[in-house]
């Protein structure tokens, strides 16, 4: 573990699984408090609790739905009441890729997508970025995806696309407009991670990795190890005259 965090409070949605999960644990084993979200309460605090005891830091466990701005509001509240400050968000919580082809897809899954990827994306940097605006500084970094500018054969994932293209656009747009108060923003877009989810997908879909590897040059998934430390890069001061950037960590999908 590494200090380069030290006193800093990190938010990451989406985070008792997945790349949330990873991102979670990156940023307390370099020193940062975490504050881990699901909507479910007992499963943030319980994914809380475990990166505590693995990592030594202080983890905190709150209930957040991105759907609801009651309940953003509601954990900006909590933050600023629980530790005075917030300088890190991480936007991690979304919804899948779902398989509907576009003219099938009901009005429902439409807005389940956007809402909860794009405008989730959104109510998380209003709330968060007001208690940074008062501090003048704050690191946001939002996650876009591959899927923002290659579109999978065969994958009839539409809605999901188009909801990580547009937040690498909400990034653009407010890392623009906060840079005044001392808020980077940037995006991540990640490709293929070996996460627990992801393990578990290809144990029940073996031969899903191997059609996968044609299509990266690196010719592997990526360990989780590497997105995170990049989430630490973007959250601490070595990227401080970095904002509006998206990296792309895919092993070169997005190449060919």
């Amino acid at each position: 573990m590494d200090g380069k965090l030290a006193g800093k409070v990190a938010l990451v949605t989406g985070s008792r699984q997945g790349l949330g999960l990873v991102f979670a644990k990156a940023l307390a084993n370099a020193g940062a408090e975490v504050i881990l979200t699901s909507r479910d309460a007992r499963q943030a605090e319980q994914a809380a609790s475990d990166i505590s005891r693995e990592t030594s830091r202080n983890c905190r466990a709150c209930a957040l739905d991105v759907l609801d701005e009651k309940s953003v509001e509601a954990a900006a509240e909590f933050i600023a009441k629980a530790t005075g400050r917030l300088d890190i968000l991480v936007n991690n919580a979304a919804v899948g890729r779902g398989s509907t082809p576009l003219q099938d897809a009901s009005l429902d899954e439409w807005n389940l997508t956007i809402g909860t990827n794009l405008t989730g994306t959104f109510l998380c940097m209003k709330h968060s970025a007001r208690l940074m605006i008062r501090q003048r500084s704050g690191k946001i970094i939002n996650l876009t995806s591959l899927a923002a500018r290659a579109v999978f054969d065969g994958a009839a994932t539409g809605a999901y696309d188009c909801s990580k293209a547009a937040i690498g656009c909400l990034t653009r747009c407010m890392a623009g407009e906060w840079a005044k108060y001392g808020i980077n923003v940037n995006s991540i877009s990640p490709g293929f991670f070996l996460t627990d989810v992801n393990r578990k997908f290809l144990a029940e879909n073996p031969d899903f990795y191997e059609e996968s590897l044609k299509a990266l040059p690196i010719r592997r998934w990526g360990n989780p190890d590497e997105i995170g430390a990049l989430a630490v890069y973007l959250a601490g001061p070595d990227s401080d005259y970095i904002t509006g950037a998206d990296f792309n960590i895919d092993g070169g999908y997005t190449l060919w």
